[in-house]
């Protein structure tokens, strides 16, 4: 960790300089003027930057100002002598993390710039140009897939090593998870440059023309054939034929399918000799084909040659820290799209981000990011952007308090989270559910948890 400490007294400088050097933090770097300091933050990557406000020339809030929007992923906690409700506001409009009173306690300021790191490994890249550190590519091939995630990670080395078998694979998961992009990955590892990969939308496809579409018709087979016409098996061949959804595949037409794959060939509509085929079939669904087929819906023996290797993707609340990075991703893509410089979002947009339920995964999280980039005049998304107009402050906000205040706060916290649940919470913080119930009995004389405490 990267950290600048500002302030015009050379005394406090060293005294904080050494205390953090005694918590175990190597790398602290001194600086006794704003003018100073706004070039080296400019011109350096910090990680954290503790900010005196009172100095002559260039006080901290117009150093935070003239940095803040060159270096979002720097976090500011700014430190003063005054205590000014305004001049805090104000600070943690202009990007601060936090605002601290002098005489600052030691505890209090470690436990601060800890929790500023914590937060800055949340929001890397989301000012900016990605984080290349963050966002793990794990192979080439499948750079479209932005994650960090080691689920992820380790599914996307496990699709390499299949790939190269040549076998059928067969990908699940929640849709808009990336199906196609992985299949485009696998398909990229497998086969040339120029190979085809032919994608095809598996409902899409009226039953009355799935002959016509997969297999293809010579000219003449029936009205309206005026040439030959390849089917999605000739186009793939050498590469690779996607089916999407492939659990909406009708039965009568499952067979077909599965005969392909047995014979590795194909008849046009009318013709009379087979066209042989040597492609791969990688196919996608949301469904759970095992209890289609226990249920009558999708052949046995259709879905043990389709799936000789099996892959599910996780849906995007299970994919740890890959929210925050892929909105990094769809906000710098976005930008480009439409000519717009946004430099990234404000905390409140980022809680929202956070906490949202994504049942269209990544495909709906990078549509909402990319109507807030063209819904944002200038500067940072705010909620309203992100389709919030009023974001209520809960009980368990982050605040200015004490550190007995905080264990509250957090309290709260698990308590709404578990929905009242005293057993859960209680296995949450490590105590007993008696203790859990003492601490909302004397929580409830506080007028401040009344509404949380009466709807749990």
């Amino acid at each position: 960790m990267r950290i600048l400490i500002v302030d015009d007294e050379i005394v406090a400088l060293n005294s904080v300089r050494r205390l953090l050097k005694r918590r175990g933090f190597s790398n602290v770097e001194i600086c006794d003027n704003g003018m100073d300091a706004i070039n080296r933050i400019k011109n350096n990557d910090f990680d954290i930057v503790l900010l005196d406000i009172l100095m002559p020339e260039k006080d901290g809030l117009e150093v935070l100002k003239s940095t803040k929007p060159f270096k979002p992923q720097t976090e500011f906690i700014l430190v003063t002598a005054v205590d000014d409700i305004a001049t805090a506001v104000r600070s943690v409009r202009l990007g601060a993390y936090d605002y601290l009173v002098k005489p600052v306690d030691n505890e209090r300021l470690v436990l601060s710039i800890e929790r500023a790191y914590e937060r800055k490994g949340l929001l890397a890249g989301l000012a900016g140009a990605r984080n290349e550190s963050k966002a793990v590519e794990t192979l080439e091939a499948f750079s479209g897939i932005v994650t960090q995630c080691p689920r992820m990670t380790e599914l996307l080395t496990y699709a390499a090593v299949m790939a190269r078998s040549g076998n059928p694979i067969l990908i699940s998961g929640e849709s808009g998870t990336g199906k196609e992009l992985l299949a485009q990955g696998i398909h990229r590892i497998d086969s040339s440059v120029d190979a085809p990969f032919i994608a095809v939308n598996v409902p899409s496809i009226p039953e009355t023309l799935f002959e016509s579409q997969f297999f293809g018709h010579i000219k003449g087979a029936f009205t309206g054939a005026d040439t030959d016409y390849p089917g999605f098996f000739e186009q793939a061949d050498g590469g690779t034929l996607f089916l999407d959804e492939i659990g909406e595949l009708p039965q009568k037409q499952q067979a077909k399918l599965l005969r392909v794959l047995e014979e590795k060939s194909v008849r046009r509509i009318s013709d009379t000799k087979p066209t042989p085929v040597d492609l791969r079939i990688i196919s996608a669904t949301n469904q759970d084909l095992d209890k289609a087929c226990q249920e009558n819906r999708f052949r046995l023996d259709l879905l043990y040659r389709l799936k000789a290797a099996h892959i599910h993707l996780p849906p995007l609340s299970e994919r740890e820290g890959d929210i925050l990075l892929l909105t990094a991703y769809f906000q710098k893509k976005a930008c480009a799209k439409h000519n717009k410089a946004v430099n990234g979002f404000s905390p409140e947009a980022v809680d929202i981000l956070i906490h949202k339920e994504y049942p269209g995964n990544v495909r709906e999280l990078a549509a909402l990011v990319e109507n807030a980039v063209l819904l944002a005049e200038s500067g940072f998304i705010e909620p309203q952007h992100l389709g919030v107009e009023h974001v209520p402050i809960p009980p368990f906000a982050r605040t200015l308090c004490s550190l007995t205040e905080d264990a509250t706060v957090h309290f709260a916290f698990v308590l709404a989270h578990n929905k009242g649940d005293r057993k859960k919470t209680a296995q949450i913080l490590g105590v007993s559910v008696r203790q859990i119930q003492r601490k909302i009995a004397m929580m409830k004389n506080d007028a401040r948890w009344k509404s949380l405490l009466d709807d749990n």
